[in-house]
């Protein structure tokens, strides 16, 4: 039973029994670990409180072979990022960074996407309230970048014409880009400020406002190509937050 230890993030926790906690955790050298924190609900506990969400720490763990549970032997907090729950855009935005991860993260070590995820973290913390839901979208666009999954926004995807933005388009969430007006019946309608917001964002820029359906597509491009149509809850909460 080897001892490792690794940076990690905290994406879920949940109680186990009366005193413990089960971990779901993206570490630095061995991708997403799933651990048992014995003790961590007692109050004399030194890692009580400490265990949460968003949490990025060092982490000691007994690695069992051949198991999916493993036992946390010690924590060093290195960030709480408490304060992204003072913000429902905030904590949206985080829940759905950390929920993508969870479920469609790699087994193996991803340093890009362990970097990612922490980045994005960071970004939200930092964000005024009044700009949270566009870091939020900026941030979860670069995810499902760094996944393999990017939309088409340059070209028309009938006719093959690249599409000026004053233009405006349509976007085909099926297809996972825009057509032009000419050619496009139907989709999500972008006005000229609209795609030049969704351009923004996939290109991880924050636009001063959000414009058009953007949280809207951003949710039915990823359930589509990237979930295969599992449902994220939180991001079904991100969505509401924009309302």
């Amino acid at each position: 039973m080897p001892i490792v230890t690794t940076s990690c993030l905290v994406l879920q926790t949940y109680r186990f029994g009366d005193t413990s906690k089960i971990l779901r955790l993206l570490t630095r050298e061995h991708g997403p670990v799933s651990a048992l924190a014995r003790g961590a609900l007692r109050p004399k506990s030194r890692m009580s409180g400490v265990l949460e969400p968003f949490v990025e720490g060092v982490v000691t763990l007994y690695l069992k072979p051949n198991r999916d549970l493993h036992t946390l032997s010690g924590f060093d907090l290195v960030r709480s990022r408490q304060l992204l729950g003072a913000d429902m855009a905030r904590f949206a935005g985080a829940s759905v960074l950390a929920e993508l991860v969870l479920r469609l993260a790699p087994a193996e070590r991803d340093d890009l996407l362990y970097d990612s995820l922490r980045e994005g973290l960071d970004a939200l913390l930092a964000a005024p309230v009044e700009t949270a839901p566009g870091v939020a979208a900026a941030r979860i666009w670069k995810l499902v970048g760094v996944l393999g999954f990017e939309p088409s926004l340059d070209s028309c995807l009938s006719c093959g014409r690249p599409v000026p933005s004053e233009e405006g388009a349509r976007f085909d969430t099926m297809e996972g880009g825009i057509r032009c007006l000419r050619c496009a019946p139907a989709g999500h309608a972008l006005d000229s400020r609209g795609l030049e917001t969704l351009r923004e964002l996939c290109d991880y820029r924050v636009p001063g406002q959000l414009a058009g359906p953007q949280m809207l597509i951003l949710k039915e491009f990823i359930r589509v190509h990237i979930a295969e149509d599992i449902r994220i809850r939180s991001l079904d909460f991100l969505t509401t937050t924009d309302d």
